[in-house]
């Protein structure tokens, strides 16, 4: 297997989570592999902990400077990777042992697929477990249609997500505009050209508690989500957009509508069967 395996992690004044995330790189048995880390100015130490890692491990590349928020950081990590797979894991996630051949194995064995995904654990700070998600994709549409199916048919998780080096070449880098649901708009320019391979496997670990952008801003992330998605319905002259606006409005809208209206009507007989 000699496929080069690039990672990609953007942190920001995060010394004390750093080094789980940059040993569990270092620990996988697998050697071609590089991990670029890019810093947005951190003030708290975390530079030279940057530099004793890079001392000690010669796959570590790293830059620090100040950047326009995560996927501005990411994609200068991206234009640095040298690798032919790539994975972006954050600076809070660590990788499970031994991963690195499985999905080099994978994309060897698997010419045509473009991404390959595996379940990723959800951890807290004090190390317990909060669950699993588990990698799976059926269609983009499914993907676009994320109110429905997001987190069950179809889920790909950030952290244990790899995507082959042409894959970026083809569909860009995140799109920086974008705060709270970058991956997942990734992931629908990605799948409109390039076939995913799930696998019932743990790759990864990623932290759910405050502080994380998945942790205390859930309600932006799948705001953001909705739009993302709707830049990707297509021409309102195609009935596939009303199909998905219909589907939407089904799932987040008409619910809440008819609990008001049965609310209403209660209230309303309830009064009139006072007097």
């Amino acid at each position: 297997m000699d496929l080069k395996i690039s990672i990609v992690t953007a942190t920001f004044n995060r010394k004390d989570f750093l080094p789980r995330c940059l040993e569990a790189v270092a620990s996988q048995a697998y050697p071609h592999k590089e991990h670029i880390i890019i810093d947005g100015g951190s003030t708290d130490g975390a530079l030279q902990l940057l530099e004793e890692y890079s001392n000690r491990y010669q796959h570590i590349r790293w830059i620090s400077e100040k950047d326009n928020g995560i996927s501005s950081a990411l994609n200068k990590g991206l234009a640095m990777a040298t690798g032919d797979i790539i994975g972006v894991n954050g600076d809070d996630d660590f990788y499970e042992p031994n991963v690195f051949g499985i999905v080099a194995r994978e994309f060897i064995e698997n010419p045509s697929i473009g991404i390959v995904s595996g379940n990723c654990n959800r951890v807290r700070s004090d190390q317990s477990h909060a669950g699993v998600l588990r990698a799976g994709f059926t269609n983009r549409r499914e993907l676009m249609e994320y109110w429905k199916h997001w987190c069950e048919d179809v889920m790909l998780p950030a952290p244990s997500t790899f995507f082959r080096k042409e894959v970026v070449a083809t569909v860009g880098g995140f799109d920086e505009a974008d705060r709270y649901a970058m991956d997942y708009h990734h992931w629908i320019k990605m799948t409109e050209k390039f076939k995913v391979k799930t696998i019932d496997q743990t790759f990864a670990n990623f932290r759910i508690d405050e502080g994380t952008v998945s942790g205390s801003q859930g309600q932006r992330q799948l705001d953001e989500m909705y739009a993302i998605s709707r830049k990707h319905w297509g021409s309102i002259l195609n009935p596939d957009y009303y199909r998905l606006a219909f589907s939407y409005l089904e799932h987040h809208k008409w619910p809440p509508l008819r609990n008001r209206l049965k609310n209403s009507i209660r209230y309303r007989l309830g009064w009139l069967l006072k007097i």
